[in-house]
């Protein structure tokens, strides 16, 4: 089921609708958030308090970190490995930001700010803006936990294990985790196929 009028689950998204998705969003910051979520299963609430203190280029692995405090519920941490090219994107976003905008980017400034620099992007700012990209794509059932869903989902398909998604996504039970993941008719086919 698809969500409609804040009812179902969100849709869960292709590769070509999410580059598509990503690519009418307004602005960097906005195409940002979105590849994080995208490539994190983070929430956008967490994406959107990212200091840059938490971002961890020099790792064997590029990594950014979720604090506890900014996770839901404040449970846990965690520190997700990210592909080298978000990490220079990254890198170079922050960049710009000195030398372009003349941010600060001081380890414990927030990578996407409001209006106020001591404050960061709201979740509702990158939703009305996310809104708008869905609307330009056509994507109907599309919501900003669709980026989750998504990645949760392609990773499970593709046979990652459900304990590491759950050290990815940081769900504490693989009954919350199991809500995320999108099972098609052709997979249920798949599935009794295989059966004995």
């Amino acid at each position: 089921m698809s969500k409609t009028n804040r009812k179902g689950k969100s849709k869960v998204l292709d590769t070509n609708q999410l580059d598509n998705l990503i690519s009418n969003l307004p602005q960097k910051h906005h195409k940002l958030i979105a590849s994080i979520c995208r490539n994190t299963a983070c929430r956008i609430s967490e994406a959107c308090q990212l200091k840059w203190e938490d971002l961890r280029p020099d790792n064997y692995y590029p990594a950014i970190y979720f604090p506890k405090e900014i996770t839901k519920g404040k449970l846990k941490p965690r520190e997700i490995p990210v592909s080298r090219d978000l990490m220079n994107e990254l890198m170079q976003y922050k960049e710009d930001c000195w030398y372009l905008k003349a941010e600060s980017t001081e380890p414990n400034c927030y990578l996407f700010k409001s209006r106020n620099p001591n404050e960061h992007f709201s979740v509702r700012g990158f939703q009305h803006a996310l809104k708008a990209a869905i609307e330009r794509t056509n994507l109907q059932g599309a919501s900003s936990h669709s980026f989750r869903r998504t990645s949760l989902t392609s990773a499970h398909n593709a046979g990652v294990p459900t304990r590491h998604l759950m050290a990815v996504s940081g769900h504490a039970s693989m009954d919350t985790l199991a809500g995320y993941l999108e099972v098609k008719d052709e997979d249920m086919v798949n599935a009794t196929n295989k059966f004995a």
